[in-house]
């Protein structure tokens, strides 16, 4: 079903098209995305944004290059950068990150969000840390019905690191 709600309130999925193929995303869910390039996640934002999705995209790649990549589509792109011009946000300002998100998702019926960089943010803060911070996105996720897509290349987390962060989330690989 392509839904958010039904009148009940209950959370739905949505068929998302690809270059890799439909995923079937549900509501209120976050995805990691298992890859070691993003081209993946790329794809599935378009799809995502093709479907009607409302998208901001916390990511390394500068918002004038996603912009340049997916020209028709309307994607609120933020860097993640230490330095540069706005929209930008400091890997080590966590809580500014997830209040970027909670603000975008909770004030549209029909968002996504992408956070590419967690490899990226990892180098700033300790694992314990970067697990509260995952578990702060998944509350604001529920609650706010969105969907959430992080990719992450398994190379650089080690075995139980990835176990760890795999509890957050989805994976589609």
């Amino acid at each position: 079903m392509n839904a958010d709600l039904d009148l009940s309130g209950r959370f739905y999925s949505i068929d998302v098209r690809s270059d890799y193929g439909l995923f079937s995303l549900d509501h209120g869910r976050i995805y990691m995305v298992i890859n070691e390039r993003l081209d993946k996640t790329l794809s599935l934002i378009n799809g995502l944004a093709s479907a009607g999705k409302e998208i901001i995209c916390v990511s390394r790649m500068h918002p004038d290059l996603l912009r340049e990549r997916y020209p028709l589509q309307e994607i609120r792109g933020v860097w993640l950068s230490e330095t540069g011009s706005s929209p930008r946000l400091s890997p080590d300002h966590l809580e500014k990150i997830v209040e970027e998100i909670t603000n975008f998702v909770s004030s549209r019926k029909n968002a996504a969000a992408v956070l590419d960089g967690l490899e990226y943010i990892s180098l700033f803060t300790d694992f314990r840390t970067l697990n509260i911070f995952l578990e702060e996105l998944n509350d604001v996720v529920m609650a706010s019905r969105s969907i959430l897509l992080i990719p992450v290349d398994p190379r650089l987390f080690d075995p139980c690191q990835l176990a760890r962060l795999r509890r957050f989330a989805e994976i589609l690989r």
